[in-house]
């Protein structure tokens, strides 16, 4: 009778500890887990469970952004506003060489058109155009320096975790 006691308690005590492992993570980073789908394994550290986090959000930024292809409909809107303005844009110019082309060209424009309120009007809406393309285009850089920042750390903390 003793022995299946202490199979019991042996058992029991082996039950709680994979327990503790389990709840050894914070009840945030358990609840992103979840959220995202992802499993809670028995001896997941925070650290493994913060780098699972940050991939599987990375896949869905990147899943996202095959969605909305925003840097091409900035790109189309560039080059519909080159042509507006008279700048020639060539087929392997990027987003930055074609702002900047139009910026060169408004101010010449603004230049030559000093005193003629029809010609400064246009001007305006033009270069209210190009600080809106300029604008998305640096939100879009940023979120995207965000995410290379965020894999970074990823990629220390699993050298860290790792031992490496």
């Amino acid at each position: 009778m003793t022995t299946s006691i202490s199979a019991v308690n042996a058992g029991s005590s082996a039950a709680s500890e994979a327990l503790s492992k389990k709840t050894n993570l914070s009840q945030e980073t358990r609840s992103k887990l979840e959220a995202l789908g992802i499993a809670v394994t028995d001896g997941m550290t925070e650290s493994q469970a913060q780098a699972k986090i940050a991939v599987k959000e990375a896949e869905q930024k990147s899943d996202n952004k095959q969605d909305n292809p925003s840097e091409n409909e900035i790109l189309s809107d560039a080059r519909a506003l080159a042509s507006e303005v008279g700048v020639s844009v060539a087929s392997d110019d990027d987003i930055d060489d074609i702002l900047d082309n139009i910026g060169s060209e408004l101010e010449a424009m603004l230049e030559d058109a000093e005193g003629n309120p029809a010609v400064l009007a246009q001007l305006s809406t033009y270069l209210n155009r190009l600080n809106n393309l300029e604008d998305r285009y640096d939100n879009i850089q940023t979120s995207q320096n965000n995410m290379y920042s965020a894999m970074n750390m990823i990629s220390t903390n699993n050298k860290i975790a790792l031992g490496l």
